[in-house]
């Protein structure tokens, strides 16, 4: 049953890649909904992540961080973006106040500051900053404002240690509209499960592997399969490709004697059970789809 004047909408999140937006939402949600990692290109798709309070419903829509595309996959990851813009109810721009507004955030800037929605920017990473730093801040943030007159709000805050992330949820309880409950009170993600898992096991790839091999890797659950073990205990079985384009990059994956497929495997094997609150069997293999960052058919049947 709705409540009288109860409150809902859809936040979307917005930046450069590697700015810390979803670390920002899982700090919010106090559990990791969305995967992350000092790596660009981490968030590969849209991701509705529900935060529930007594009178309120707030949908924030993590996406791929802003980017210069380099194949299909980048252009089409860009668009996941320009269709959030056209989507949410208020627009959230995350930036890094320790690293400075870049040309990368002025990009990011062009393509919003005509939304007429309500619009706000975080400067992340205030953990990041001196003592001596802050005292400075509230000049810095009336020069901001001065400069992107087309932010309704200015907010530094830390995605890490959740500084000032309370601010920002009642910021968005003042902006949003009045509406319904979009999704049940105890859920806090529409995405998948067996995309969240493919998504456990691609973190923990780009989490321990060079810069650019993350960027050619796709992860796909191809069967998930609840059995009973030995003494009778339930045991999820759970089959899991990894999709690469080139063959030298397959042996970087598996690794010497296979060790860091198995250390991929033990990482995220540990993460997919406190997901399923279960035990888990994973079993990974490594696949070559030649340049499947620019085969149409593929990425369509990947979902892009």
């Amino acid at each position: 049953m709705e409540e009288k004047n109860f409150k809902s909408g859809f936040a979307g999140l917005i930046g450069r890649t590697n700015v810390g937006k979803s670390t920002m939402v899982n700090k919010i949600l106090k559990q990791n909904v969305v995967i992350t990692s000092d790596k660009p290109q981490t968030t590969r798709n849209r991701i509705n992540c529900i935060l529930n309070t007594e009178n309120a419903q707030i949908v924030f829509v993590d996406c791929p961080g802003f980017f210069k595309p380099r194949n299909l996959l980048g252009d089409k990851l860009n668009r996941i973006i320009y269709g959030v813009l056209n989507d949410v109810d208020l627009i959230i721009v995350m930036t890094d106040i320790a690293g400075g507004i870049g040309t990368g955030d002025q990009f990011v800037f062009s393509k919003i500051k005509s939304k007429k929605q309500p619009k706000l920017l975080l400067l992340n990473k205030i953990d990041l900053i001196s003592k001596k730093e802050r005292g400075g801040i509230a000049s810095k943030l009336q020069e901001l404002k001065d400069n992107f007159v087309f932010f309704d709000y200015i907010l530094p805050i830390s995605a890490k240690t959740g500084e000032n992330l309370d601010a920002l949820v009642q910021i968005l309880l003042k902006e949003l509209p009045e509406g319904p409950m979009y999704f049940p009170d105890d859920m806090v993600t529409d995405f998948p499960i067996h995309k969240m898992i493919a998504e456990i096991v691609r973190e923990k790839l780009s989490q321990n592997l060079f810069q650019e091999i993350p960027h050619s890797i796709f992860v796909e659950v191809e069967s998930m399969k609840e059995k009973k073990d030995r003494s009778g205990l339930p045991l999820m079985n759970i089959e899991c490709s990894i999709h690469i384009e080139k063959k030298s990059q397959k042996g970087i994956i598996i690794g010497k004697s296979g060790e860091m497929l198995k250390k991929i495997g033990t990482l995220a094997r540990a993460d997919i059970e406190e997901l399923l609150e279960k035990r888990v069997f994973l079993q990974i293999w490594v696949k070559i789809v030649e340049n499947w960052t620019k085969n149409e058919s593929y990425l369509t049947r990947m979902g892009y």
